[in-house]
């Protein structure tokens, strides 16, 4: 698909080399947005066609964002919509896996990763996502998915300012086991929330001192 999709009070150019957003991801900057006080920096992981961060720039959460994707492609729709926007001057976009070419100190760390097991997860995703929708923002091979998260928490957790913040959307099997992950590697007030529809969709977590 390619053509616009509103998003938290904007619309956003979408193409085929990002995900269409999702009320699930609406809810979750919702949530953050409504969270007292205004961060100094935050960093989207995965940040796909700039939804996620761009609205909460947008809505006055944070005064400067980073944003980091795999995909080039997904990155060049990402700076569109910053334009669009008219926030380019406080943002900034690059290449990264995961946190790999990220060295700064964040406030808040946000991210909508591939979540979905390539394998025992598929029957559950639409034919729809499936056909039309970037694989590399969906799927993890089942056999990585355990580690995958383990070094992504950790370097989470390396990046986050004292105090700091974190949140993820995951996937409702998966959910209860990442968070004890991230217990398990020194995160603090680790909890996992849910959607709207009561699945467990979220989890948000700190590094408190």
């Amino acid at each position: 698909m390619q053509g616009f999709a509103e998003f938290y009070q904007h619309q956003f150019y979408v193409n085929p080399s990002v995900l269409i957003p999702r009320p699930e991801t609406e809810l979750l900057v919702d949530m953050i947005v409504q969270e007292k006080g205004q961060f100094e920096n935050v960093l989207d992981v995965g940040t796909g066609s700039g939804v996620i961060l761009l609205s909460l720039l947008a809505a006055g959460k944070a005064k400067v964002g980073v944003g980091v994707d795999l995909s080039p492609e997904a990155l060049e729709v990402a700076k569109i919509n910053s334009r669009k926007l008219r926030l380019e001057e406080r943002v900034e976009f690059r290449i990264s896996d995961r946190l790999q070419n990220v060295s700064e100190k964040f406030d808040l760390i946000v991210s909508n990763p591939p979540y979905i097991k390539e394998s025992s997860h598929r029957s559950l995703v639409h034919n729809n996502v499936d056909s039309h929708e970037p694989h590399m923002a969906l799927y993890l091979k089942d056999d990585e998915y355990q580690v995958w998260f383990e070094t992504f928490f950790l370097q989470i957790k390396d990046a986050l300012k004292p105090n700091g913040v974190f949140w993820m959307e995951g996937h409702e099997l998966e959910l209860e086991a990442q968070a004890e992950q991230m217990k398990s590697v020194g995160f603090s007030s680790v909890r996992v929330v849910k959607d709207l529809t009561g699945r467990d969709r979220f989890i948000f977590a700190d590094v408190s001192c």
